[in-house]
């Protein structure tokens, strides 16, 4: 049923309108036809008129080429043909019909719903939001016509009086459309950078780049490890949403939704870097903020730590180095006692049960807590019953080391044992060979452990042989003051910058435990040579490095004096339980 304003059986004005632009693509085609046709005519006229007297090759080609034209006007024809008669259906959109909806009682309402564009449709729900004065009850007429008869809104009576409702206001979608501040922290996956970092977490990458060349300064990305902690600020924009329309049913009255279109979707937000935060160090924070200007800056920030002393001592049950966690020792500690000890202990065959170590060491405090190590002031191994302690102490050149009680370098001139974690598999002197099968004088001392295990140069010295040796496979020999030489054999790899001529210091990794050469494990072959003699490298009496003397010596002396003092005054972390008679060493 359409509301025309009369009840006329007539058929509406827009299907006269559709009728009469459908017979108008009539016509339209017809003369598409008649133009196509004539200029096909047209075309072979002229070929066929040129071609008279000529080869018939010519005139065929002619032929050929008017009907290519003839088909490609009926295929134009054909694509435009079809919108002939859209500008005559847009003039008629105006005239579309309004719907009414039925109630209950058979009487016609008014929708304030039109076949019209979204942004037509807009004003006219806000007119009649904002025009509820008056109501119109619409009633059939037996005689054939409707009558509308307009009340006041104040006037109108609950029981006759149907009032449209006032259609729901367009609902505004709630978004934050100022600036926010996020803040993340991200962990560094292991192989990622520090630009993977920021733009996986939404930074501009030019934003980025430009952070990351104002922290080289200060810190460099390339130091970053897997697991470091990185605080990231951004200050996020959301767009602003556009309005939803409502679709709203109350009573008769059907208020039409918007085109899906419309429909509110927050466009994705703006991400703007401003700060990174990143601690290489408990008592060292740098963060690059980004100014006004756009430009970034890196700071660096020291906390303020407090420096205590820690002090830790007990017997050896199974280990040094579980028995020394027990006492509480850190594990960094412990690795630097052994390393202190190696020149004089062997840790692999001389440690026994019942032998003791203490510990006296400076550490950084944060609030009460500690959360950095320091260094080792005093630490003490006894073996056998045999004491060996040792003092640091810096030296007036800056350069610091490890002192004994008489002033003597912890330092020997040359290392017992050039790798770690090795055991003795073959001994100085004569053996039967297990690869040729006959006795023969073992001439070093074989060292077993892992292949890829790092092997360290004895002493400081310069490389004279580097490279393969027969039987002995990769193959290095280092010349030592005092015309003392090591050499180090079965090597799997040599270690980068080591060549003949180059000077080494002692402990410079130098090579690899391999298998190379006559060999039927992986092992370290290592020799001593005393004036072009070999010797056993287990029984030589190695001198000391460094000597203090005279007000070195006194200095020295008193500052071994005052770690006592604090060493008595700190408090002691744990003490273990003395060692059993059935446990066994390391």
């Amino acid at each position: 049923m359409y509301d025309s304003g009369t009840n006329e059986d007539s058929a509406p004005d827009w299907a006269d309108d559709e009728r009469v632009a459908g017979s108008a693509k009539r016509p339209s085609l017809r003369l598409a036809f008649q133009r196509t046709f004539k200029l096909y005519a047209s075309a072979s006229r002229l070929v066929i008129g040129q071609s008279l007297g000529q080869n018939r090759w010519l005139a065929a080609a002619g032929l050929a080429g008017a009907l290519s034209f003839g088909l490609l006007g009926l295929g134009l024809t054909a694509l435009v043909a079809p919108y002939s008669g859209v500008e005559t259906a847009a003039l008629t959109a105006d005239d579309a019909p309004q719907i009414v909806a039925m109630d209950a009682d058979g009487a016609a309402e008014d929708a304030d719903v039109a076949a019209a564009t979204p942004a037509q449709a807009a004003p006219q729900q806000m007119a009649s939001a904002e025009a509820p004065q008056s109501t119109t009850t619409a009633a059939p007429d037996l005689n054939g016509t409707d009558t509308a008869e307009a009340t006041p809104a104040d006037e109108a009576a609950p029981e006759t009086a149907h009032a449209a409702p006032v259609p729901a206001p367009q609902q505004q979608v709630a978004v934050q459309t100022g600036p926010q501040e996020v803040h993340t922290k991200i962990a560094l996956n292991d192989g990622a950078t520090l630009m993977q970092v920021l733009t996986d977490a939404g930074a501009d990458r030019v934003d980025a780049y430009h952070a990351i060349a104002a922290l080289r300064p200060v810190y460099s990305p390339s130091k970053l490890r897997s697991g470091q902690e990185i605080s990231l600020t951004f200050v996020t924009t959301p767009a602003a949403a556009k309005p939803a329309a409502s679709s709203d049913v109350t009573g008769s009255i059907a208020t039409a939704a918007a085109p899906a279109t419309d429909a509110a979707a927050p466009a994705a937000p703006t991400k703007l870097l401003t700060a990174i935060s990143l601690q290489p160090d408990v008592d060292r924070q740098v963060e690059v903020r980004r100014g006004e200007d756009g430009n970034y800056t890196s700071a660096e920030i020291q906390r303020e730590l407090t420096t205590g002393f820690a002090r830790a001592k007990g017997t050896i049950n199974s280990s040094l180095f579980l028995d020394a966690q027990q006492a509480g020792i850190p594990p960094q500690i412990i690795v630097e006692m052994i390393r202190m000890f190696s020149y004089s202990i062997d840790f692999q065959r001389e440690i026994h049960p019942g032998d003791g170590f203490e510990v006296f060491f400076d550490r950084k405090y944060d609030n009460g807590v500690a959360v950095k190590e320091g260094d080792i002031a005093y630490a003490s191994m006894t073996v056998l019953g045999k004491p060996h302690r040792l003092w640091r102490y810096k030296m007036a050149d800056g350069s610091w080391d490890y002192f004994d009680e008489g002033g003597n370098s912890m330092k020997k001139f040359l290392m017992k044992t050039p790798v770690d974690g090795a055991r003795i598999t073959s001994g100085f002197g004569m053996r039967k060979h297990p690869i040729l099968g006959f006795t023969k004088f073992h001439e070093g001392v074989d060292f077993a452990a892992p292949k890829g295990t790092p092997i360290y140069a004895a002493g400081d010295g310069v490389v004279k042989i580097a490279g393969w040796v027969n039987g002995y496979g990769n193959f290095v020999e280092l010349g030592h003051a005092n015309k003392y030489e090591t050499a180090y054999g079965h090597m799997s790899a040599f270690a980068k910058g080591i060549r003949v001529g180059t000077r080494v210091h002692q402990g410079q990794v130098i090579g690899y435990v391999g298998s190379t050469g006559r060999s039927t494990g992986p092992h370290l072959h290592y020799e001593i040579h005393i004036a072009g003699k070999k010797v056993n490298p287990l029984g030589v009496k190695m001198a000391t490095g460094v000597k203090l003397e005279g007000k070195q010596l006194a200095a020295f002396k008193a500052v071994r004096a005052k770690v006592m003092t604090q060493m008595a005054e700190a408090p002691m972390l744990t003490t273990v339980a003395q060692a059993s008679d059935t446990s066994k060493a390391n």
